[in-house]
């Protein structure tokens, strides 16, 4: 492939998030709230497509008159004036001929029409003087947003565009990686999100290349154009050249040989001088954890629940959550499934009941927002008593912070308990787990210990509320650090309190799936690890090639390290010096956090 003449190669800085090696042509990913793809059509598409914008139509004019007559007892009311319209703009004015006519004249899906419309209309807005103006042109933007969201429910065009290609985004949604993975890029670009972002760490599990922290790259690159993403060293390389192109093929082939030469045995993992590592799987798919159960994970350490939730914010009904939860714990078999209950803030919900917060990550989510909101977290719980009548399936609660939430919160698991017996339903006697990620958790662990049948260690908030850094934000990436001598106390401190209540404390951030952490882990006293899908085979064999003695004695050597990169650099040298055959290439030469 020759390289466009009078193009020179380009190369740009990147976080790499998920390691390995992508090559092919952009495609773009637009959208906030809701995230969407330009799609090239057949002719014969354009019909069904139209028809899709109708039905999206019908959905919003519906949705708009049932919030105007909500306050019909005033038409003066500000609710009524401006949701009126938008009614108007969706049936009186032009948008919706406009966005039908590029459908049919670009040949493209509904919501790249959608955006190009508003996109035109937005730029009239920015020469508009008059403010009167100006807000009709905000009005036009939430209702063509309003129509993204009932096309997202609706059927997408048969022919997607990202299959074998390089996808560029702002931010990826959890939603979209998934959908992604199905349709197999080979590489995510985005301007935002870190290592421990839900995103990265999808692209992780389902084994896609990715990059972050990459600026502007929507004006330095076209849809279509041909790139590199290297996510071993963290470039994107732009308009590269034969011979450039060669190189990072060859990498590819290399990587996908050294992954197809791990040993096939998927049996218990044990270290050479007999200590028993348990290795779970993390899943938030069922499709994720029938690959985990085939590479030989004992179960699921954490199931992510959250998965549940549909794009638009909606919660699961309880008989959709029995259903998934029912196959999820069939799949496990007898070592089962720990089921986290929704670890989600309220941006993530819809309703006049969940407004914006300033601070997100510190506000109202996860047990809090369930304590609070009680009817989710009840349905929630039902949902997991009766899948548990059959199968082993466990409660884990995230981002406990004392022992009075894990006491509430088992007073409320056991009137539902209770409830249901009553009602003559069937259910188990699933065992009640703790998240263990923020400070206070951290100091009152023996507390949390004696109130609980098991502790999860969640390393990578852990590091975040512990170091005040923020795990999406790419511009304090150099302060998350996973080797900070006080997130190392923690864990230690978190695996004794559980060790002294006759507990297991299972780790289930991502220092457990990597083969870099997993040596200290296991020296400060971890005994069960679970993980992305995809580090399962290097862990189990990094495992079979070590011993708890000189895990143990790694740790001791550490005591003396004052910062976290007098840490990794005592780690690598020791690794070096001792197992270097046991890592991946690449991965000593790389700077971990």
């Amino acid at each position: 492939m020759d390289q466009a003449a009078g193009k020179t190669e380009r190369r740009i800085p990147a976080i790499a998030v998920s390691r390995g090696v992508g090559i092919g042509r952009v495609v773009f990913l637009h959208g906030e709230k809701q995230q969407f793809f330009r799609i090239d059509l057949e002719q014969d598409q354009i019909d069904g497509e139209c028809q899709r914008l109708q039905s999206a139509v019908e959905t919003a004019t519906q949705q708009l008159k049932k919030l105007t007559a909500n306050d019909d007892r005033d038409a003066n009311l500000p609710v009524s004036s401006i949701f009126g319209a938008h009614l108007l703009i969706i049936e009186e004015s032009s948008l919706v001929q406009k966005v039908l006519d590029v459908i049919r004249n670009q040949l493209v899906n509904a919501e790249w029409a959608v955006k190009t419309v508003s996109d035109h209309y937005l730029e009239k807005q920015v020469s508009v003087a008059d403010i009167q103006f100006q807000e009709k042109f905000l009005d036009i933007e939430d209702v063509s947003q309003r129509l993204l969201s009932a096309l997202n429910g609706s059927a997408s065009p048969g022919r997607m565009a990202y299959h074998g290609a390089v996808v560029v985004a702002r931010e990826l949604r959890p939603s979209s990686v998934m959908e992604l993975a199905r349709n197999k890029p080979v590489a995510l670009v985005t301007e935002r999100g870190g290592w421990t972002s839900h995103a990265s760490i999808l692209a992780r599990e389902f084994k896609l290349p990715m990059v972050s922290g990459v600026r502007n790259l929507d004006t330095a690159i076209s849809q279509g154009d041909t790139v590199i993403v290297d996510s071993i060293n963290g470039e994107v390389i732009l308009d590269p050249t034969n011979a450039t192109l060669e190189h990072f093929h060859a990498i590819a082939s290399e990587n996908r040989s050294l992954e197809k030469s791990l040993p096939a045995d998927n049996g218990p993992a044990t270290t050479k001088d007999g200590t028993r590592i348990v290795i779970k799987a993390n899943a938030d798919a069922i499709e994720a954890y029938r690959l985990a159960s085939h590479l030989g994970a004992e179960g699921i350490g954490l199931f992510r629940s959250e998965s549940l939730i549909a794009p638009n914010g909606s919660l699961p009904s309880e008989d959709e959550q029995i259903s998934a939860y029912t196959l999820i714990a069939e799949l496990a078999g007898e070592a089962g499934v720990r089921i986290r209950t929704f670890d989600i803030g309220t941006d993530q919900l819809t309703g006049a009941a969940y407004s914006a917060e300033r601070n997100p990550s510190m506000g109202l989510r996860s047990i809090r927002l369930s304590l609070t909101h009680p009817e989710h977290f009840r349905t929630q719980l039902r949902a997991i008593l009766r899948a548990s009548a059959s199968f082993k399936a466990d409660i884990l609660l995230p981002m406990i912070s004392g022992v009075g939430e894990v006491m509430l919160s088992k007073e409320i698991i056991a009137e539902e308990r209770d409830s249901l017996i009553k009602k003559g339903i069937p259910v188990g006697d699933p065992k009640v787990g703790a998240m263990i990620e923020i400070p206070s958790a951290v100091f009152t662990a023996a507390e949390i210990a004696e109130n609980v049948d098991f502790l999860c260690l969640g390393t990578n908030d852990l590091v975040q509320y512990l170091l005040a850094v923020d795990r999406d934000n790419d511009s304090v990436a150099d302060w998350y650090q996973t080797l900070h001598p006080a997130v190392i106390s923690a864990i230690s401190k978190v695996l004794t309190a559980a060790d002294e209540a006759g507990i297991q404390a299972t780790v289930c951030g991502e220092m457990a799936g990597s083969s870099f952490y997993v040596p200290l882990l296991i020296g400060l006293g971890a005994r069960e690890l679970s993980m992305n899908v995809n580090s399962l085979e290097q862990i189990r064999h990094l495992v079979r090639g070590i011993t708890l003695k000189e895990c143990v004695d790694l740790v001791e050597s550490l005591r003396s390290c004052r910062t976290a990169g007098e840490t990794e650099t005592a780690l690598n040298t020791f690794y070096l010096q001792n197992w270097s055959s046991l890592f991946p290439p690449g991965l000593l030469d790389s700077k971990h956090r």
